[in-house]
C-alpha cells in the first residue's frame, strides 16, 4: 500500500526516476548522518550489523568522515 501511495505521487508531482520505499529508507539515513546524527544510531535504526554495513549502505566514504571531523574546528 506504502509503495502504490508513493508511486502515485511521484507520478503526480512528474518525477520521472525509481522511487520506492527503500529509496526514503536509504535517504533518510543519509540525511540523517548530514544532519548530525552519530552513525551508530543511524545503524540502529536501519537495524544494521555493524558500522561499515551503514557506511557502505549510505555511500559514506572515509574522505567524507574526515572532512566532518575538520570542519569540527577542535
Amino acid at each position: 500500500m506504502t509503495w502504490t501511495i508513493l508511486k502515485n505521487a511521484c507520478a503526480a508531482l512528474g518525477v520521472k526516476e525509481n522511487v520506492g520505499t527503500h529509496t526514503l529508507r536509504k535517504t533518510w539515513g543519509y540525511w540523517a548522518w548530514k544532519s548530525g546524527v552519530p552513525l551508530p544510531i543511524i545503524m540502529e535504526v536501519l537495524n544494521h550489523s555493524s558500522l561499515s554495513v551503514t557506511k557502505r549502505y549510505l555511500g559514506i566514504t572515509q574522505d567524507e568522515i574526515n572532512d566532518a571531523y575538520i570542519g569540527l574546528n577542535l
